[in-house]
């Protein structure tokens, strides 16, 4: 065989390689080699065939042939080079690489080899060196761009990052995982909403992709899309059923989307999958407990505690069940095993102060929130109990600042309110528009509407945005324009919570504005009610025994019809029921007291009647509820049945309200234990009647 056509054959073996048809570029390199055994260019390419049909040792025969008769081959060098970085000898490659570019400086290809190698050793600068080494011989190396960005977001120089995955779209945005990485880089960057576009971007070219939909999911979780971001996850386990990542965080935001019944099925698979997983295990009891299957809830916890006795997150879930079983003494001891076990746990330590709150340990519950809130300042729920620590023990400044954080939370937070105005900071409005909102309770606005005068006199306009059945009532307020929450807004300049003004304006216990009555009731109404009341001379008591059946302290507050009202039947005293809703329990009581109590409650339309209707009685004993409010702000005499302390503005230990002078406080002395002040107040109206009678 001649020179000529051995370079012949070599250079048809080289396209046939370049082809893709190893097999035949190795058939030729054999022919040639049978003739001329060290032909260099023929060896290295046998070589290269070897490797890429997976015959690695015979590949690396033949390179050992070449470098015995030329040790600094370059071509052979690249191709050793390769073969150890896909081996994972990557300081191998490196040298391999390092020699070759001794005889090809001028290589970029070969410079962003070697930055590969130093990348996978996480060499980032000397592989920043490579990248740019390789740009500088050729700018248009996309993959050395691409590169690049990698190794720069992996020194945490993101913005440099950015720009060169930026770089690589506008030469080449079809590049494979652009995307992806400027996705991840952008969620680094809490820029979660651009996240969501790239993502979007890579599954318009990739849609089939579950780890990319894994990330669209996690940028809609992260921007409180939960629903949409349900959406992606199924996508990816519709894909790949066996991906247990999106399935374990699928059923986590499930959960948080309230979506119960399906996140324990999912919990359960997911924990079928693998018994030894505890976080399911305990999330499964967090949900269990939510759908209010308690004793499941339990036995999961249980579960839990078996496999990993140490498990935080698991005896904090367990208090937070034995809570809602009323056990709690239970509670207490499982809240303290979960600081036991995690001395650092933030929730846990919130959890253990509201379990010694409920427990009647309130400068325990105190000092531990104080606790919670500096391992982890940044815990909503714990800032918002934090609040309630503070106000509670009369610290209002400290207080109403941590109370803010209740707009951060995701299960207080009322998404109607969520304006894109500027929040007022107690500035002269300077005859712009300040919309002032109620957020949760009936009660919670009746008691906050006292600071809106002080707004008004702050030289704007405002508007007061307050539930449907408060609207009538509070139209009596001057200068303000009321609207009812669900009906559309005018526009206004900034806005404010109503339970955010006493920050605002700075108020301390001694500053609180308690001018009484700062509400009036309609005076056509009043008098209604006075001309149906004029022939009764008994002392005239409203009663209310039960709140909001939904509220989470409802259960410590309200009272069951039998256990009080019977208490109060006397001589002297007609009752009056304003319970608005009576509960099917109640009927039985209510019948069997018959005429000793008359029921007002269908002629009470909204709170404008209700008002009207407590100013013409001399007197209301009320449970925790907005009709003690109301009472309160019409200026009237109050008692107030309240639990040991379930209410901050209720303050310790009191038997007086620094909000509502004609209040009176008929206070637990002990948690649940509602015999004493029963007494007291049974007691105390019949002294009532009596001097009412004398």
């Amino acid at each position: 065989m001649v020179g000529k056509a051995v370079e012949r054959i070599v250079l048809q073996a080289a396209e046939h390689f370049a082809a893709g048809r190893p097999n035949e570029a190795d058939a030729l390199c054999a022919e040639v080699l049978s003739a001329e055994p060290d032909h260099l260019p023929a060896l290295h390419l046998a070589a290269v065939a070897a490797f890429v049909t997976d015959r690695a040792t015979e590949g690396a025969a033949l390179l050992g042939r070449v470098f015995n008769i030329d040790p600094e081959h370059a071509p052979a060098l690249v191709t050793l080079g390769d073969a150890l970085a896909v081996k994972g000898e990557q300081e191998g490659a490196v040298t391999a690489f390092r020699r070759a570019l001794i005889q090809r400086p001028d290589d970029a290809g070969l410079h962003n080899k070697l930055g590969v190698a130093l990348g996978e050793l996480s060499r980032f600068d000397e592989a920043e060196a490579a990248y740019r080494r390789a740009l500088a011989l050729d700018a248009h190396l996309t993959r050395a761009c691409f590169n690049l960005a990698v190794v720069l977001a992996e020194q945490g120089r993101l913005t440099e990052a950015e720009e060169a995955y930026r770089a690589v779209i506008a030469r080449q945005p079809d590049y494979r995982g652009v995307w992806l990485n400027l996705g991840n880089l952008l969620m680094d960057r809490m820029r979660i909403g651009e996240a969501e576009a790239a993502y979007r971007r890579a599954l318009a070219t990739d849609p089939d992709d579950p780890a990319l939909l894994c990330n669209l999911g996690a940028a809609l979780y992260r921007q409180g899309l939960l629903d949409d971001a349900i959406v992606q996850y199924r996508r990816a386990i519709a894909l790949a059923p066996d991906n247990g990542l999106a399935l374990r965080l699928l059923g986590l935001i499930l959960h948080e989307a309230g979506h119960l019944l399906e996140a324990a099925g999912i919990y359960r698979r997911t924990f079928a999958r693998d018994a030894s997983d505890h976080v399911i295990a305990s999330n499964l009891g967090a949900c269990l407990s939510d759908l209010g299957a308690l004793d499941e809830a339990v036995a999961a916890c249980e579960q839990v505690l078996l496999l990993k006795p140490d498990h935080a997150p698991a005896w904090t879930n367990l208090g937070i069940i034995f809570e809602k079983q009323e056990r709690v003494d239970d509670a207490v001891a499982a809240h303290r095993c979960a600081v036991a076990a995690d001395s650092a746990y933030a929730r846990g330590h919130a959890n253990l102060a509201v379990a010694l709150r409920n427990s009647g340990e309130i400068d325990e519950a105190l000092a531990v929130s104080h606790r919670a809130i500096a391992l982890d300042p940044e815990q909503p729920l714990a800032q918002y109990n934090h609040a309630h620590f503070l106000l509670m023990n009369g610290d209002f400044a400290n207080g109403f600042e941590a109370y803010r954080w209740r707009r951060k939370c995701k299960t207080l937070s009322d998404g109607d309110a969520d304006f894109s105005e500027a929040e007022w900071q107690g500035e002269p409005l300077d005859g712009r528009t300040l919309l002032l909102f109620a957020e949760y309770g009936l009660g919670d606005a009746l008691h906050f509407v006292r600071y809106v005068p002080l707004a008004a006199a702050m030289g704007g306009r405002i508007i007061l945005q307050v539930q449907p059945a408060l609207v009538s009532l509070l139209r009596q307020l001057p200068d303000v324009t009321v609207i009812a929450r669900g009906e559309a807004l005018p526009p206004f300049d900034l806005q404010l919570p109503l339970m955010s003004l006493p920050r605002v304006f700075g108020t301390t216990l001694d500053t609180i504005p308690a001018d009484v009555p700062y509400l009036h009731p309609d005076p056509a109404r009043l008098s209604r009610w006075r001309a149906a009341l004029a022939d009764v001379t008994a002392l005239k008591v409203g009663m209310v025994w039960a709140g909001n059946p939904g509220h989470k302290g409802d259960r410590q507050r309200s009272l069951p019809t039998g256990a009080l009202l019977p208490r109060l039947v006397m001589p002297g005293v007609q009752l009056y029921s304003l319970q608005k809703e009576p509960r099917p329990e109640d009927a039985e009581v209510l019948a069997a007291l018959g005429d000793d109590i008359v029921d007002l409650a269908p002629a009470l339309g909204d709170f404008a009647d209700t008002a009207a209707a407590i100013a013409a009685l001399d007197l209301v004993i009320a449970v925790d509820t907005s009709v003690a409010h109301l009472a309160g702000a019409l200026g009237r005499p109050v008692w107030m049945l309240t639990p040991y302390a379930l209410d901050w503005r209720w303050l310790r230990e009191r038997e007086d309200s620094p909000w509502y002078p004609t209040m009176r406080l008929f206070r637990q002395r002990s948690p649940r234990e509602w015999d004493d002040p029963l007494l007291r107040v049974s007691a105390a109206l019949a002294v009532l009647a009596a001097k009412t009678g004398s």
